[in-house]
């Protein structure tokens, strides 16, 4: 899996925008290392600093499913048929931009054919 930017969203104030991508970051990294506590609290500081990034609710669903890597969702889609259903993953659609959401879609392309009733 190719290596991505995270990003905080348009609303967010500019003297908190570095703050928010240091704990996205510190909280992909986390998770990566399966430090999922560590990564949480990461994903719950980002969305102190902006209510609207899609990138903290995407990592907080990764938590909740114990991810280490978003790739991971393409191996076995099966066993996430849910996840659309997660709040973490609605809200990660509902505050991201254009490019997140392709993102987000791609990931999840082998969950969305399961629960449509495709084969992938």
């Amino acid at each position: 899996m190719s290596v991505r930017m995270y990003q905080a969203s348009d609303s967010v104030k500019p003297e908190r925008q570095p703050r928010v991508l240091k704990e996205l970051r510190l909280g992909y990294l986390n998770l990566s290392e399966g430090m999922f506590e560590q990564a949480r609290l990461n994903f719950l500081l980002a969305l102190q600093y902006d209510s609207k990034c899609a990138d903290a609710y995407w990592g907080l669903m990764l938590y909740k499913l114990k991810i280490k890597d978003e790739g991971e969702l393409l191996k076995d889609p099966m066993a996430y048929k849910d996840i659309m259903t997660m709040a973490e993953c609605q809200n990660a659609f509902t505050f991201g931009d254009d490019g997140q959401k392709k993102i987000y879609e791609d990931l999840l392309e082998g969950v969305n054919k399961i629960v449509m009733g495709n084969d992938y």
